[in-house]
């Protein structure tokens, strides 16, 4: 079957090189660019991130660089999460290969407006390139035939207890996106990583078999993460790449269970700023009229499949 065309808008920090080498390395993808964005840290190292993670793969494909900062206010990064560089801290070479100097946003909007085949965007960071693109070619929503959002939490968040963080760094860009004409709108939350998106120590261990370069790095971040987390519990248990759940599942849905639902971002609260707000009322529509469920939201993850899915694509 031929690959799907896909373009990639990420924030390199740890999850997000996880989830590109998935992408890069799989048969099912035929990646035509990957857009940066400020986010888990500056716009300048996560395009560095980025080339990073794209020369590892042993793939040839353009990275653009966008937006470096949120549509209202400075945003936000997270450092504490993925370590001063965005990778860990961990140190690999610098890339040879060299950002391609067109704007995220005019490529975004050249790609969508211009295919002659459906591309699909996956999005693994704040949405200010979209909103932006969106934003200045406003026929760009109805060319885009569907988007998967690693995005948002339905019980609750982690940059706050109501936010996560693609979300709350960057609030008004995400209302751009959801209330957008974009076809299909897929959100992966933080919550299905909960219920089954989990990488496990011994997968690690496959991997680091492994002497191909994307593998090399793929499980030095995944046993940093595993590490991490150890110090952080006190006890082994998996790590839980958002991001690479994320792809994971636009890589195959059928890993997912999902439900179409209407979800409304805060962009006002004091307390819910960044909130990805998921109407699950039982009885929602009877009592009065209720919003069209405008996306498709990930409950759980297969989790055997899953990990299966991320041994085969790492190790070819």
């Amino acid at each position: 079957m031929k690959p799907r065309n896909v373009i990639i808008d990420c924030d390199t920090g740890i999850d997000d090189a996880l989830a590109l080498l998935l992408a890069l390395r799989s048969p099912e993808f035929n990646v035509l660019g990957i857009t940066c964005v400020c986010g888990n840290v500056p716009l300048d190292k996560v395009v560095r991130n980025t080339l990073v993670v794209v020369e590892h793969s042993g793939k040839s494909v353009p990275v653009y660089r966008g937006a470096y900062r949120a549509l209202v206010g400075a945003g936000h990064t997270a450092e504490y999460v993925h370590g001063s560089n965005g990778l860990g801290d961990l140190v690999f070479p610098e890339p040879k290969i060299k950002e391609n100097p067109e704007h995220a946003v005019d490529f975004l909007i050249r790609s969508f407006t211009e295919a002659t085949e459906p591309i699909e965007l996956i999005t693994l960071a704040p949405l200010t390139n979209i909103a932006l693109a969106i934003q200045k070619e406003p026929r760009l929503a109805a060319k885009i035939p569907s988007v998967v959002m690693m995005a948002g939490g339905i019980e609750n968040g982690n940059s706050t207890v109501a936010a996560e963080f693609n979300i709350y760094a960057d609030p008004e860009a995400a209302e751009i996106v959801f209330s957008s004409g974009i076809q299909r709108k897929m959100m992966v939350a933080l919550d299905p990583n909960r219920q089954g998106g989990g990488v496990y120590s011994e997968d690690v261990s496959q991997i680091e078999a492994s002497s191909a370069a994307w593998c090399q790095m793929g499980a030095a971040l995944l046993r940093y993460q595993l590490e991490r987390w150890k110090n952080f519990v006190g006890k082994e248990m998996p790590t839980f790449p958002p991001d690479m759940t994320a792809m994971g599942i636009a890589i195959d849905p059928s890993l997912a269970n999902a439900e179409m639902l209407h979800v409304d971002i805060e962009t006002g609260g004091v307390h819910t700023r960044g909130m990805t707000v998921v109407d699950r009322r039982a009885m929602r529509g009877i009592f009065r009229a209720a919003p069209e469920p405008n996306i498709n939201v990930v409950w759980t993850l297969d989790n055997a499949r899953y990990r299966k899915l991320v041994l085969d694509t790492y190790l070819g």
